[in-house]
């Protein structure tokens, strides 16, 4: 009898729990509006729009949302659809909806089939879709004003040719329209305000994780807000240790750090990356001034540790460019003598071009005898 009441109970009240958390979760996201400027290519001015940010309790964005138009009309010769376009929080697109009842249409009036909504989906979803290089020109055709008839997409012969899988037969205009709505100028605004929206520790999570867009928006952000500290950078270079294509962004956050964490930042890179790493930190440091001495001493006790003539051959233009002969860079440089010719060699005229170093003139002279038919 208990078991059956527990049962009736629950068949009655679980759909409405549940009902209910949806709904408070629902309430308890929040929907900021951002009025817009938004350029399109189709367009011969910039668009006012709104475009929605969908946020979750902890005020991180989640979604945007905005409203646009199938197609961009010219003289009132198309049927201008309203569309709703969504991306995530970094300004990938989503998917769209269309309000119950309307349908978007082809040229001469054809209606969409529902493969047509799924082609459009599919081409909407595709950062790389042929319709980024197209003009607008090229794909615009006006009929004669005694055949314009209600039309969503103006598609007749044009100096544009698309693989069928690339395009809505007969709907070039709004795949172009659409396209560039959801991936043109509008991406930049989303990235640029979820920047503006993360705490510090949201983007400190951004960094890290996989997608390569989390991580410029976050550097982005931390550049914008003029934020620099160590536990930040400590972040960073554990990105870029396991990504070599961050280094060219972190280095143009790290470059603008202050002086302490800017060389603490290049001497841990240094000496725990690989030689892409150790490449780029010395590129950088070409271009600091007042690099400390100590630390040009530390870059130099990896000379015998360097696997390429490339590492050695830019290691000793920094020494060279800031004008650093100490003692301890001599003793780390003067064994290279006895290791690949290439690197020798680089490394012999290296001493004998810079006195200031004192090296040994008899380990010079026996290199030079032992090689000079190839110096």
């Amino acid at each position: 009898m208990m078991i059956s009441f527990v049962k009736t109970y629950l068949w009655l009240f679980l759909p409405i729990l549940l009902l209910y958390n949806f709904e408070k979760r629902q309430a308890i996201n929040k929907t900021i509006l951002h009025d817009v400027l938004i350029n399109h290519p189709g367009e011969k001015k910039p668009v006012n729009a709104i475009l929605q940010e969908i946020q979750n309790e902890d005020g991180y964005p989640v979604q945007y949302v905005m409203d646009v138009y199938s197609v961009i009309c010219l003289k009132q010769v198309c049927k201008e659809i309203p569309v709703t376009l969504y991306w995530n929080n970094i300004g990938e697109y989503q998917k769209y909806k269309i309000a119950k009842g309307r349908t978007l249409e082809k040229y001469e009036a054809d209606l969409f089939e529902p493969e047509d909504y799924l082609k459009i989906q599919s081409i909407m979803a595709n950062p790389n879709s042929p319709f980024k290089d197209v003009y607008y020109d090229e794909i615009l055709s006006v009929p004669q004003e005694s055949d314009i008839d209600d039309l969503d997409a103006v598609s007749g012969p044009t100096a544009l040719e698309l693989d069928e899988k690339d395009t809505v037969p007969g709907a070039a205009l709004t795949c172009y329209t659409l396209w560039h709505w959801a991936n043109g100028e509008v991406v930049s605004k989303i990235k640029n305000i979820t920047g503006k929206s993360l705490s510090l520790t949201q983007l400190q999570d951004f960094i890290l994780k996989e997608n390569e867009t989390y991580f410029n928006i976050a550097i982005n952000e931390l550049n914008r807000r003029d934020l620099f500290s160590k536990e930040i950078i400590d972040t960073i270079i554990l990105k870029v240790l396991k990504d070599e294509a961050l280094l060219k962004k972190a280095f143009g956050y790290f470059e603008k750090a202050p002086s302490e964490l800017y060389y603490d930042a290049t001497k841990r890179l240094f000496f725990e990356g690989s030689k892409k790493q150790k490449l780029v930190v010395i590129q950088s440091l070409q271009n600091a001034s007042d690099v400390p001495k100590i630390q040009l001493d530390d870059l130099s006790t990896t000379f015998g540790s360097l696997s390429s003539y490339q590492e050695v051959s830019m290691l000793l233009n920094l020494m060279e460019k800031k004008q650093h002969y100490s003692e301890i860079l001599l003793n780390n440089v003067v064994p290279l003598l006895e290791s690949d010719f290439l690197i020798a060699r680089r490394v012999y005229w290296f001493l004998k071009n810079h006195k200031a170093l004192n090296a040994n003139e008899q380990d010079l002279e026996v290199f030079y005898q032992k090689n000079k038919s190839r110096l």
